[in-house]
């Protein structure tokens, strides 16, 4: 499977949404892991394109302080876990809303 803005503009937010609906006091978490290695815990999408998408992260996911702003090629995407955890574990998850748009590139 190949990730997409497709993907992260409807498959995504639905299979939250539908975590949560089973389970309103828990707090979505979704996890994106790079081919590199890296672990993306995200806060919510900014911006879908053709080739790239945008997201905030939490820089520490225990306080959910700080996050930080990270351009990606889709390409780059190896797996997207979502899980549910308790509030006292976790105070902020993953937002769907609002709900991002994929938008083409003028020119490119």
């Amino acid at each position: 499977m190949a990730f997409d803005a497709g993907f992260f503009q409807q498959v995504l937010p639905e299979r939250v949404a539908l975590e949560c609906e089973g389970h309103p006091e828990s707090v979505p978490v979704v996890q994106v892991h790079l081919a590199n290695g890296t672990v993306l815990d995200l806060c919510h999408i900014v911006h879908l394109a053709d080739a790239w998408f945008a997201v905030q992260h939490f820089r520490d996911a225990r306080t959910c302080a700080d996050m930080d702003t990270v351009f990606l090629p889709y390409g780059l995407v190896a797996m997207v876990t979502v899980s549910l955890h308790h509030p006292a574990s976790r105070r902020v998850g993953f937002s769907v809303q609002p709900k991002p748009k994929a938008v083409e590139a003028p020119g490119l």
